[in-house]
């Protein structure tokens, strides 16, 4: 599967700025939102890094779909901006936006109310895996997903992974004995 690349442009940048107002998400913006720290939005890399241009990647959706996914340029602007941005893009000037995108806003529990088998303290028998633990990522929810699906399958025999035994075991401890105050992502 063949796929491309391309560059947003400085009219990109002009649209995204003097848009503002028709944002329903931007982190920082008043301390309200808090979004991906690593897939951030194209309002956030425009605010942090002006005068740049930024990578977006032309991705198939499929091998028998002309449907064309345009990676690096998730946003929270109103549709009708979405449009018009795509126009700023070369290659993508005449593109035809089949579904709009959406801003995406982080919010979970404090995970240090979470026992290391990831039941919750407040609610006996509850289980928490993934974003709503304050991660972000595939590869930590999955492994979230085990440690908390085995302890609410058989809570009798809990299953604690130290952090000396897993890199699960650092994110549990890491979580829930100090928090996290972004998406927590383990490197």
């Amino acid at each position: 599967v063949n796929c491309f690349a391309t560059r947003t442009t400085a009219a990109t940048e002009e649209l995204i700025a003097s848009s503002t107002e028709h944002r329903a998400v931007f982190d920082g913006q008043d301390g309200a939102g808090n979004g991906p720290r690593y897939c951030p939005s194209l309002e956030s890399k425009v605010q942090r890094f002006p005068g740049r241009t930024h990578l977006v990647w032309l991705e198939p959706e499929g091998l028998t779909s002309d449907v064309v996914y345009p990676n690096g340029i998730s946003n929270s602007l109103e549709p009708h901006l979405q449009e018009d941005m795509l126009k700023t893009i070369p290659g993508l000037e005449r593109a035809r936006m089949l579904q709009p995108g959406y801003g995406v806003e982080y919010d979970y529990i404090d995970p240090q109310e979470l026992k290391v088998t990831l039941e919750t303290r407040r609610v006996k028998g509850l289980y928490l895996a993934g974003q709503i633990n304050g991660t972000t990522g595939y590869e930590e929810a999955g492994a979230q997903g085990v440690v908390a699906g085995a302890n609410a399958a058989v809570p009798e025999i809990p299953l604690v992974v130290s952090r000396a035994d897993a890199m699960i075991g650092v994110l549990i401890d890491d979580l829930t004995r100090r928090g996290t105050t972004e998406p927590y992502r383990m490197f």
